[in-house]
């Protein structure tokens, strides 16, 4: 059969050819997945830090400065560790490591102590100053110190607080992003471990809004992340929203607020059954003239002053009631 195809025709036609010649050698070939195996596979399901929030992977919590990240972190860490509780879900025991990066010992111990740590919790620190000496940069031989951590100790999951003390390129770059944080995606995900990265948000908002995009920095750390969660809080207010969205998550926002007592976070159920207890209260502040202290509402409904608190401040997390300094008020006075 004539070949009616001109010079350049030619070298274009055999440049294809020679490039897929390859596929011809059957041990290449063998490598990959096939249409069939991906469809009749039965793959192994995900696995969790915390059910249907926090995956296996790269995840990112963001949020203004001093919104509560660092608390919320903790607490999940604390809740893994032992195997508990954490935002009304049930979690598997593992063990953890912690990278403080921006937090000293003593600052760790009381925020620890707020939140009733046990004694005994398979929990390592890695506190402010310590990174470089201990791991050092991630571009570099910091990469292979922590993925053997990971390794021999078996870590469920990985907190780091920051992000900014551990990545040392520049942040807008989407190029230097990906160069990053790709590797220690893929190592998370080979030794199934939830790596979770405290994060900044570009400015402040007290809605939840886009929680990738409000990511400081390049798009492409909310690309690689395989979750992302945004912490929106009001100055003042307890009340929060948490937005959740990821690869193996089902995008959702949870209502949440800051309970000082414990100083945990905890999912505002003031819409709940309880909802008679929590008229009462507001009752109780009406009758005081639209002003009273926890103790005196505790008193005024016979109730415990710890359960008052956090009552009260789910009310406040809706907007129903409002602080003036240690006093219970309503919006309006």
């Amino acid at each position: 059969m004539e070949n009616n195809t001109t010079p350049l025709e030619k070298t274009q036609y055999q440049i294809s050819r020679d490039a897929l010649a390859p596929l011809k050698n059957p041990e290449v070939s063998s490598h990959f997945l096939t249409a069939d195996e991906i469809l009749t596979t039965k793959w192994p399901e995900p696995i969790w830090a915390i059910p249907g929030i926090l995956p296996v992977g790269l995840s990112i919590l963001a949020g203004v400065p001093k919104v509560g990240k660092s608390w919320l972190a903790l607490q999940i860490a604390q809740a893994v560790a032992a195997g508990g509780v954490v935002l009304g879900k049930k979690v598997d025991k593992g063990s953890v490591l912690y990278l403080a990066l921006e937090d000293s010992p003593r600052m760790l111990q009381n925020r620890m102590q707020k939140q009733s740590w046990p004694v005994g919790l398979d929990v390592d620190f890695i506190t402010n100053g310590e990174f470089d000496r201990f791991i050092g940069d991630l571009r570099g031989i910091g990469m292979r110190r922590l993925t053997n951590l990971i390794e021999q100790r078996g870590y469920r999951l990985v907190v780091v607080d920051t992000l900014s003390r551990v990545l040392k390129g520049d942040q807008n770059e989407v190029a230097v992003m990906t160069a990053e944080l790709a590797p220690v995606q893929e190592m998370a995900h080979k030794y199934n471990c939830a790596m979770l990265f405290n994060d900044h948000h570009k400015k402040a908002k007290g809605e939840a809004q886009d929680a990738i995009a409000d990511i400081l920095g390049s798009t492409a750390k909310g690309a690689i992340a395989d979750t992302v969660l945004g912490l929106y809080r009001e100055r003042g207010k307890s009340g929060a929203k948490l937005s959740i969205t990821g690869r193996e998550v089902e995008e959702t926002c949870l209502d949440i607020y800051m309970d000082w007592v414990t100083g945990c976070w905890q999912l505002n159920t003031a819409n709940d059954n309880n909802l008679e207890q929590r008229s009462e209260l507001l009752e109780a502040l009406k009758k005081n003239k639209g002003r009273a202290s926890t103790s005196e509402l505790a008193k005024a409904v016979d109730r415990n002053r710890g359960t008052v608190y956090k009552q009260m401040s789910q009310f406040e997390g809706l907007g129903k009631v409002k602080k003036d300094g240690k006093i219970w008020v309503f919006p309006d006075i």
